[in-house]
């Protein structure tokens, strides 16, 4: 089997999550794909054209989609539009809550995604190995 593609999604804030996440990487387990420059453009603008377009290319080259769901991720329109996207295309989409009282995008409950039990590296390994296991 080869080795998994993570494309992560999250917001600017929960940006230790996934640092915490790439430390957890030691040995080269997951080959991580991520942006630290996130989504400033507005998403229903012209100029949001070849930001999709490039996301998307980046989604169709991972195996499984990892949401980082912070306080603030739940009514991101990016977020919610990445989550559907890499469902679209056939990836494995895995969410996991900073804090039990965050809201999770809706197209990841719509989609039929697996739910980490947390943001470790050890969690998101194994809801990756569940993966493998679950039809979506």
């Amino acid at each position: 089997m080869e080795r998994p593609r993570i494309f992560v999604i999250f917001k600017e804030q929960d940006m230790p999550a996934l640092n915490a996440l790439l430390e957890g990487n030691k040995n080269n387990e997951f080959d991580f794909d991520y942006d630290k420059s996130l989504p400033r453009t507005p998403f229903h603008s012209p100029e949001a054209a070849p930001l999709k377009e490039e996301i998307t290319e980046r989604i169709k080259a991972a195996t499984h989609l990892f949401c980082i769901i912070g306080k603030d991720t739940g009514n991101n329109e990016w977020i919610n539009w990445e989550v559907q996207t890499a469902s679209v295309k056939g990836k494995k989409v895995i969410g996991a809550r900073l804090h039990i009282k965050n809201k999770s995008p809706a197209a990841l409950l719509n989609f039929g995604s697996l739910t980490a039990k947390d943001c470790s590296f050890d969690a998101l390994k194994e809801a990756v190995e569940l993966s493998y296991t679950r039809s979506f």
